[in-house]
């Protein structure tokens, strides 16, 4: 071989060894980028010439419809941190919505269509430190509960609320009521307002009390090994339990039945699970989580099917209608940091900023009816929502301040 083609060998095996290192180092860059942790899959498809979507590193920036007019209003109905509402038709068939105030226990009326300004305060008797307000009988009686700090028990109050016709001090009405079981960590009310339904545990076991609306006729209807359970009463022949969610760990919900005693489960092994039941316990919406994020669906009792959901938020931030129990509102977060959900939400470790949606889980079309910091200057991160029997206005705390908020509905 001659020296000549010597030298253009060896400069050809330099050559293809450079290119090789150079390849190596730029897809080895890429790689990274591609295996970050932001999350940024579109949670509501493929954007429309209206719409208009940015990609941050820290996670997932949802899709919001631009230059589109909604005339759904928003107003804060009580600065100071409450302890749960309840809305209701009152005997005007008119929509109202009764609060308790979460340091003194005051309970406060707002009527949409007659009141502009301050919510009416129905009492003054002080219970402090009321932690949640469970609703019975059209906002006529609640129990107020709250950790008593002398003796580490947790009370329920069982109270009715009677309204007077007089004004004297501003206030209509007083509270007479008693204690029902002790160390109740959970508390619902069936649909109607008659009964409650509430879940205590000892020697390491859950067990499960019915009880009346006046707090009397109490008996155990149920008991588990599992010790962690949310649970819900959307229809009078099911209570839906929910194990508490972790991204450690496997999710299942159950439906049980008050009233035989039996108990279904309907869906489960999904790790973060956290459900939401419509009226009449058809349509589940559930969010499970999803690596650094979280995934949303609603599912199909009757035909055991998920039904296709565009959209991406946490169960917890979402109510079915009343009227129509097919439509879900949820607050849906405009940017998802990348985090172990749902844990790092419920701990405050992340915080969100929501914006209000209307999912039609018939056509799976989403609406925004409401752009949150447009007419105000907050931040939301919607918990606790609920909806009227006319499905015409929703209720929500704020998690970061517990202030409460009131959204009339677009129809």
């Amino acid at each position: 071989m001659s020296k000549r083609n010597s030298i253009i060998i060896i400069s050809l095996i330099v050559l293809l060894i450079a290119g090789g290192l150079i390849f190596f180092y730029f897809y080895n860059n890429q790689s990274k980028k591609v295996s970050g942790t932001s999350t940024n899959q579109n949670p509501f498809g493929t954007p429309s010439a209206t719409q208009n979507s940015t990609s941050t590193t820290s996670g997932t920036t949802q899709n919001i419809p631009q230059n589109i007019k909604t005339t759904a209003q928003l107003i804060e109905l009580y600065k100071n941190p409450t302890s749960g509402s309840n809305l209701f038709l009152n005997k005007s068939n008119q929509d109202a919505i009764r609060f308790v105030d979460r340091s003194n226990g005051n309970v406060y009326e707002y009527i949409p269509s007659t009141q502009t300004g301050t919510p009416t305060r129905l009492t003054n008797e002080t219970i402090p430190k009321v932690q949640e307000a469970v609703w019975l009988n059209g906002g006529n009686n609640l129990a107020f509960r709250y950790l008593d700090d002398s003796t580490n028990v947790i009370d329920s109050f069982l109270a009715n609320i009677t309204v007077s016709t007089s004004t004297a001090s501003g206030v209509l009405g007083s509270i007479t009521g008693d204690f029902i079981t002790p160390n109740l960590n959970q508390l619902v009310a069936d649909p109607t307002g008659k009964s409650l339904f509430g879940l205590m545990i000892n020697n390491n076991e859950t067990y499960g009390v019915s009880l009346s609306s006046t707090g009397s006729s109490e008996k155990q209807i149920f008991n588990s090994p599992v010790l962690d359970w949310n649970i819900s009463w959307p229809k009078e022949s099911v209570i839906t339990m929910t194990t508490k969610p972790s991204y450690k760990y496997k999710g299942y919900l159950f439906f049980f039945n008050p009233q035989t005693g039996s108990m279904s489960r309907i869906i489960g092994d999904m790790v973060g699970l956290s459900t939401v039941t419509n009226s009449d316990a058809s349509l589940v919406a559930y969010s499970t989580s999803n690596g650094n994020s979280f995934s949303f669906n609603v599912y199909d009792v009757k035909n055991e099917t998920n039904k296709n959901i565009q959209a991406n938020t946490l169960a917890d931030k979402c109510v079915w209608g009343i009227e129509d129990n097919t439509m879900l509102y949820c607050a849906i977060p405009n940017v998802i940091t990348a985090s172990n959900y749902p844990d790092a939400w419920y701990q405050g470790l992340v915080s969100f900023s929501d914006n209000i949606w209307s999912i039609n889980t018939n056509t799976g079309e989403t609406k925004l009816l409401y752009q949150v910091g447009i007419n105000e200057n907050a931040q939301i991160d919607v918990i606790n929502p609920m909806i009227s029997p006319d499905d015409q206005y929703i209720s929500f705390m704020n998690k970061n301040d517990l202030s409460l908020w009131l959204l009339k509905i677009n129809q």
